[in-house]
């Protein structure tokens, strides 16, 4: 595992880092954890998760912290994949048998510095079904892990 870990690209080893640094964070909150790197024929699902009664379809975007940059990890979160997104999420409802279940889309923004993991941010229903078609905003209040 380790070399081919070495082998991967640089942007492919610091999304994976990401994403588990999200379970983490996900798992000491309280969320249950179903899936992870979900391909469905229309998309792929970052992380797949339980909050109390309500399904968690969550996207993970991980940027390194440079001096004097100032770019949210979100800005890289388009309305292409936004849609991508809501399509594999609206094919995994499907395929647990389409629950009547509350969902919503969350978005995890992992910080890294050189040192490290530097800041993560959680947007609770960062984007829905309507947001997907049109590609609009998320307008949610972050939960930040820092600071």
């Amino acid at each position: 595992m380790k070399r081919f870990a070495r082998g991967m690209a640089a942007h492919l080893r610091l999304g994976a880092a990401g994403e588990r640094a999200a379970v983490r964070m996900l798992e000491q909150a309280g969320y249950e954890i179903l899936a992870r790197d979900c391909r469905m024929r229309s998309g792929e699902l970052d992380i797949v998760a339980r909050d109390g009664l309500r399904l968690v379809f969550l996207e993970v975007k991980s940027r390194r912290l440079r001096p004097g940059v100032e770019i949210a990890p979100a800005t890289n979160l388009r309305a292409a994949q936004k849609r991508r997104i809501y399509r594999a999420a609206s094919g995994y409802m499907k395929k647990i048998g389409s629950p009547c279940v509350p969902y919503r889309f969350d978005l995890v923004e992992v910080i890294f510095s050189r040192f490290g993991l530097h800041a993560m941010f959680h947007r609770k229903g960062h984007f829905g079904a309507r947001d997907a078609k049109r590609g609009g905003p998320g307008d949610h209040a972050p939960v930040n892990y820092f600071n």
